[in-house]
């Protein structure tokens, strides 16, 4: 074996020796950047008594070229002694595709109180440079049917977005009646929250109605009285927009006869104030809110009657 050979192969050797020892170091490497994932999901209800409670939590994470996935659900109906009824229902679900964690939260009550206030709840909340989307609603009915309420966000963010959601819903019914008066008033009020970045969308729903009735139960002159008040709240946002409504409704009515000086009176009152917002890029919220009151009242020839309404509306978007 001549030298120059013999100097080529110990360099040839040498080099590839190299080149073994590095390798594994290499592979090393770039195993323990790559295997990471994590998911997990976490839902609970309860139901009972006219109240009603959902949840729903998800996780999920990863290191760069891992990916990870969780999804859930809960839902609860419940319907008390007197016959009040509240649905709540929420989902979430989180995912990565290897670029960060993403996780998402949806929270959702419903329920009638004792005092016959009808109330309903939804709370959705998403992050992570993965993507999170989730739903929450909640609704209740009272036994009389006088007043409903419903709340419910809905969003999904993707990319780098980020969702939050928030609705309340609230309502009230009171009626009143003896041998010379009658009353009825309702409250109706609202709120809507609806935030998104990246490539999210986000969506928050308020409708809330309530009416009552009452009539006098006396022999000697009449009275009556109604009203109703319902308020229809929306607040959608795209991209890195922002929503925002607020409502508030009030109907009164009242008619009373008075049997010693034979006379008879009727007021009424409906209310609005109503508050829309829009901020970024293709974001809309809007606000519509009714009010009707009308009362009644007669002794013998005298008679008086009354009546009130009101709409506030308003709609405001970003193109």
């Amino acid at each position: 074996m001549d030298k120059q050979f013999r100097w080529g192969l110990v360099a040839s050797t040498s080099a590839l020796a190299l080149m073994l020892s590095a390798a594994p170091m290499a592979w090393h490497s770039t195993a323990a950047f790559a295997a990471s994932a994590t998911a997990q999901s976490e839902s609970h209800s309860t139901a009972g008594g006219g109240v009603t409670d959902s949840s729903s939590h998800s996780t999920a994470g990863g290191d760069a070229g891992a990916s990870a996935s969780a999804d859930g659900g809960a839902s609860g109906h419940t319907v008390d002694a007197d016959g009040n009824t509240a649905d709540s229902s929420a989902t979430t679900h989180a995912g990565t595709d290897g670029s960060d964690v993403g996780g998402g939260d949806s929270t959702t009550d419903a329920n009638v109180d004792s005092n016959g206030i009808a109330t309903a709840d939804g709370f959705l909340i998403g992050f992570g440079i993965g993507e999170s989307a989730g739903a929450a609603t909640a609704s209740t009915t009272r036994d009389d049917g006088n007043t409903t309420a419903t709340a419910g966000v809905n969003g999904t963010a993707a990319g780098d977005g980020f969702a939050l959601g928030h609705a309340v819903g609230f309502g009230n019914s009171f009626v009143s009646s003896d041998g010379t008066s009658a009353g009825a008033d309702v409250s109706v009020q609202g709120s809507t929250l609806a935030l998104t970045a990246g490539g999210g969308t986000m969506t928050g729903t308020v409708n809330v109605k309530s009416v009552g009735a009452g009539v006098s139960t006396g022999t000697d002159g009449a009275a009556s009285a109604s009203s109703s008040a319902s308020i229809d709240l929306s607040g959608t946002s795209t991209g890195d927009g922002q929503a925002s409504t607020i409502g508030q409704m009030e109907a009164s009515a009242a008619g009373t006869v008075d049997t010693t000086t034979r006379t008879a009176s009727a007021g009424v009152l409906a209310r609005g104030d109503v508050t829309a917002d829009s901020e970024g890029a293709g974001s809309s919220a809007s606000a519509n809110g009714l009010g009707d009151a009308a009362a009644e009242a007669g002794i013998d020839g005298n008679t008086a009657a009354g009546s009130a309404a009101a709409n506030p509306t308003v709609d405001v978007s970003t193109p």
